[in-house]
């Protein structure tokens, strides 16, 4: 199935989301050798994000990647950052060539409720309350799917940092809210940086990334 979300914010930034429903053969011709894989639904999805990359980047070619120390895969010039993520029959890809990005896919599901304190401190839970006219933090879909978004957001930060190490719940302190341009602002304490993740639901999924600090 094509690409079933995209935009380019500005010149330097794309982020785009394909719905999987080829079969394992369809990215396997497109995309040989890589990672051995003996799951074939894990297989068909990592290798969606990537065919997604080279949708993005039809230049590219997957044997110019590297691997940092972290375990994050680069590209080997430095000519531009990416980032990939999947979820359930999902995929999504951002590349930027302005700075390191991030991106994360996450379906909601009652299990959020039992993790939230994971992953928000009591500042964030009270920013999420404020800033999203919510009520409470105990149930239904709405809370369910602000919890995701938080969650995903926080991954989407994670990854755009790009190293080890990080405490979601200290090191990612959630600031502002803004629903009308769908953004979450985030202190990334560990640099003393601010950064905002855009969001927005796709076909049910939570879907953030995040691109360079706003200082």
């Amino acid at each position: 199935m094509p690409i079933i979300f995209q935009q380019t914010p500005t010149s330097q930034l794309q982020i785009a989301v394909w719905h999987i429903r080829e079969p394992l053969s369809f990215f396997e011709q497109r995309l040989p050798g890589g990672r051995s894989i003996e799951h074939p639904q894990v297989k068909a999805r990592h290798l969606a994000a990537r065919y997604l990359l080279l949708q993005l980047r039809p230049d590219f070619t997957l044997d110019r990647l590297v691997v940092a120390e972290s375990g994050k895969p680069l590209v080997a010039d430095g000519s531009f950052d990416f980032s990939l993520t999947h979820c359930a029959d999902h995929a999504a890809a951002i590349v930027s060539t302005s700075g390191s990005v991030g991106v994360d896919l996450e379906q909601p599901g009652d299990r959020i409720f039992r993790i939230r304190h994971k992953f928000l401190s009591d500042n964030d839970q009270d920013c999420l309350l404020q800033g999203s006219g919510l009520s409470q933090l105990q149930e239904g879909p709405q809370a369910a799917g602000w919890l995701t978004r938080c969650w995903s957001a926080k991954e989407s930060v994670y990854k755009w940092h790009g190293e080890p190490g990080v405490d979601f719940r200290e090191h990612i302190q959630l600031e502002k809210i803004d629903t009308a341009a769908k953004t979450l602002r985030f202190r990334f304490a560990p640099t003393d940086q601010h950064v905002q993740v855009h969001y927005e639901v796709v076909q049910g999924m939570e879907l953030t990334w995040a691109s360079c600090p706003l200082d």
